[in-house]
């Protein structure tokens, strides 16, 4: 799952309107599901959800434990459930991929500084550091309008895809993302 998945989520569950989690066990109507922050929340399903995997339709029993939930509808976060309108399924073999190509093809996280054409984040999940640079190759989006680095300021999110060379990761792609609404749940962090 790179940074698409984690972006386009974001921008169709709407803010706050979604949990992502690995599913940890599958019962008829719910999944549970861990987040990468570690809170168990219970997916609740029926007949009107609808289930997607790789763009295409799929059905409610093909959701296996160790695959990768994204749940967007009605979020109850106290209660640490959502009832689904729309689930979206990620293999678990591709979450293990995507892990491993964290921080060496693609990169997520919030801003912390920004000095001529190098931009430092807060890597999502591990809170470790990381250096991108960009270029006059790189293309800068924010939703489906194209921007510039001029754009980018400390404390956005940002997704990039790109490359790890030496110590610092040449961005090809960086996709400023929709700001969170506080207190809700956070749909678009990493897997990790």
């Amino acid at each position: 799952m790179g940074p698409q998945n984690g972006a386009g989520m974001g921008q169709a569950f709407g803010r706050g309107n979604g949990v992502r989690g690995t599913v940890t066990a599958a019962k008829p109507n719910s999944f549970t599901i861990r987040t990468d922050e570690g809170d168990i929340y219970q997916v609740l399903y029926s007949p009107n959800t609808r289930f997607m995997k790789d763009r295409q339709p799929m059905d409610a029993g093909d959701v296996h434990v160790g695959d990768m939930l994204m749940a967007g509808g009605l979020v109850d976060a106290k209660a640490k459930t959502v009832g689904a309108v729309l689930v979206v399924d990620v293999d678990a073999k591709e979450v293990e991929k995507a892990r491993a190509a964290f921080g060496k093809t693609w990169v997520m996280g919030k801003v912390t500084a920004i000095h001529d054409l190098k931009i430092t984040i807060e890597r999502a999940g591990d809170k470790h550091l990381q250096t991108l640079e960009v270029d006059e190759n790189t293309s800068f989006r924010k939703r489906r309008e194209d921007v510039t680095l001029a754009d980018v300021k400390v404390g956005d999110m940002i997704s990039a895809e790109g490359a790890l060379h030496a110590d610092t990761f040449l961005a090809t792609t960086l996709r400023i993302m929709p700001a969170r609404v506080p207190g809700q749940p956070n749909s678009g962090t990493p897997v990790q």
